[in-house]
């Protein structure tokens, strides 16, 4: 009886390290929010849709979802999507 139980411990964690190993290294989510928009960032597809991003009280207009994903990687500077609002400079023209 004893054996069949150390057995099956021994087959559990054969299979629990064979699921584990299954999974790539690229498939883990980055840990801060700038190598996230980067890594989103290298995949975006362009769409050339403006939307308008906010910063505090700073507000700009960004190509499109991607181009500002681009900003945030390359500056540091996290804006957010933002409904078309006042204030966005190239709305409403």
């Amino acid at each position: 009886m004893w054996l069949n139980i150390i057995i099956h411990y021994i087959l559990l964690a054969f299979l629990i390290l064979s699921v584990c190993s299954h999974l790539p290294d690229y498939a883990s989510t980055p840990s801060n929010k700038i190598d996230q928009f980067c890594s989103l960032a290298d995949t975006c597809i362009h769409d050339t849709i403006p939307i308008c991003g906010k910063m505090g009280d700073e507000k700009r207009t960004f190509l499109d979802l991607c181009d500002m994903l681009e900003f945030a990687c390359d500056t540091n500077q996290i804006f957010v999507h933002v409904d078309d609002m006042a204030g966005c400079p190239g709305k409403g023209k």
